[in-house]
């Protein structure tokens, strides 16, 4: 009875290697997850366990259909062991392990449309799914055919599409259904198709008709991961301009909050300045006393008058901000080379420059905390250059620095947001990290509709 359900034949032994490579392909797509805590301790009873199931599933029958079930429940097992080593919505990580799957099944074809165009394979399904007896191999050229198969396409796949994945895209992206839809209808067409193409050699031995079959299953596993990774990427781009968008609603309504409160402050300040001095002079108080209360007050007065109002509104704004951190903000401006920018676009802009380099500065010591700002046009270039120190080193992902705050779902708006308004004046944006110092540079081409 045991012998029936578990037969010691190629079969027997091909389930453990193909969860092997399912796993590895699998790992190429999950390893940017986040983590789980004592990850280290339970990955190896997962994988344990996942050779377990792979080892005990019963092979009681050499039909192509029930291997093709067998696989897939392999494949579930592997999805849900997952849960207890990953961070991930259910909808991310089943598209990732879908990736991982299709992975071994292109290698898979791969090697298995090779033996047959150079009719290495006798075998029809060659050794490894051969169930009366063990013949994995026909021999060394079918060992490094199959072994070389597997290297290159996880290579192939890895370089072209999982590297493409960055932690942060899990995290922005709004899975909808048609990736689950689409990624499932994917995964069971491969399977269901080699399960076809499987029970028909065992009647119709051609290695030409099965090399060429498995040829075209290649290639349309590669034209259907493109076509979901421009899906993904395509939500995931469609979505993050709704953020911005959003972002940029609330930043020109801060801006008219803000430029209301400032004109306030000025006003006010104005006025309680006259009334302390003719205060002190109709009640003799200490000219000492008069001085340091006027101090207070320069604290909350506009001190940039710029012919750009706009930039006046941030500026002073953010100069507030520094001053309750201990931040020296130093400014050489020419407001009047920006004014063929909008000012809410202004506002953004200066905006998220300048609340980058007060996250940065403020790791420093006080005596380091200094951001440096200059905005200069010399003939129809107008450059904006920001400057400030940084604790620690600067990591860069796509060409933008990695954001610090921990917020994985926000992560790296401010800059995207920069990078959309240079984009929309046509301007070039440039960042450098050098001896501890970070900076930004945009150059902007003033036209002479724009002056």
């Amino acid at each position: 009875m045991i012998e029936q359900i578990y037969p010691l034949n190629s079969l027997f032994f091909y389930r453990l290697i193909f969860m092997a490579w399912l796993i590895f392909g699998e790992a190429l797509f999950l390893f940017k997850f986040e983590r789980k805590k004592h990850f280290l301790i339970k990955l190896p009873l997962v994988l344990l366990s996942c050779f377990v199931f792979a080892l005990i599933f019963p092979i009681p029958t050499s039909n192509s259909f029930y291997s093709m079930m067998m696989f897939f429940l392999m494949f579930l097992f592997t999805y849900f062991a997952s849960f207890f080593l990953f961070e991930a919505n259910w909808k991310i990580r089943l598209f990732s392990m879908i990736c991982g799957y299709t992975c071994e099944h292109i290698a898979y074809e791969t090697y298995f449309s090779v033996i047959n165009l150079l009719n290495i394979n006798k075998n029809g399904l060659s050794g490894l799914y051969d169930y009366g007896k063990i013949s994995l191999f026909t021999g060394w050229q079918d060992i490094l055919i199959y072994f070389f198969s597997y290297i290159i396409v996880y290579y192939l796949i890895f370089i072209m599409f999982a590297l493409r994945l960055n932690k942060n895209n899990f995290y922005e992206a709004k899975y909808d259904f048609k990736f689950l839809v689409v990624g499932c209808v994917f995964i069971l067409s491969d399977i269901v198709i080699n399960s076809i193409v499987s029970w028909y050699s065992t009647i119709h031995f051609e290695n030409i008709y099965l090399g060429i079959v498995a040829l075209i299953n290649v290639l349309c596993c590669f034209i259907g991961l493109f076509y979901i990774f421009e899906m993904f990427y395509s939500n995931n781009i469609k979505n993050q301009m709704k953020i911005i968008e959003e972002i940029q609603k609330k930043e020109s309504s801060q801006y008219k909050i803000s430029k209301e409160t400032i004109d306030m402050i000025n006003i006010k300040c104005h006025d309680f300045r006259h009334q302390i001095r003719e205060f002190g002079d109709n009640q003799k108080i200490d000219v000492e006393a008069i001085t340091n209360l006027n101090k207070l007050i320069r604290i909350y007065d506009s001190t940039y008058h710029t012919e750009n109002e706009a930039l006046n509104v941030i500026l002073n704004e953010k100069t507030l901000l520094c001053n309750n951190k201990n931040i020296r903000f130093t400014c050489i401006v020419d407001g009047n080379a920006l004014n063929f920018i909008e000012n809410e676009d202004i506002y953004s802009l200066f905006g998220n420059l300048i609340d980058n380099s007060i996250d940065a500065v403020s790791e420093l010591n006080d005596n380091e905390k200094i951001i440096s700002l200059k905005i200069k046009q010399v003939g129809n270039i107008v450059s904006v250059s920001i400057k400030n120190g940084y604790k620690g080193t600067i990591k860069m992902e796509n060409n933008l620095p990695i954001s610090k705050k921990g917020d994985n779902i926000h992560h790296g708006f401010g800059m995207k947001s920069i990078k959309m308004v240079c984009k929309k004046y046509n301007g070039t944006l440039k960042l450098n990290v050098k001896n501890n110092v970070f900076s930004v540079t945009i150059l902007f081409i003033r036209n002479e509709k724009s002056s």
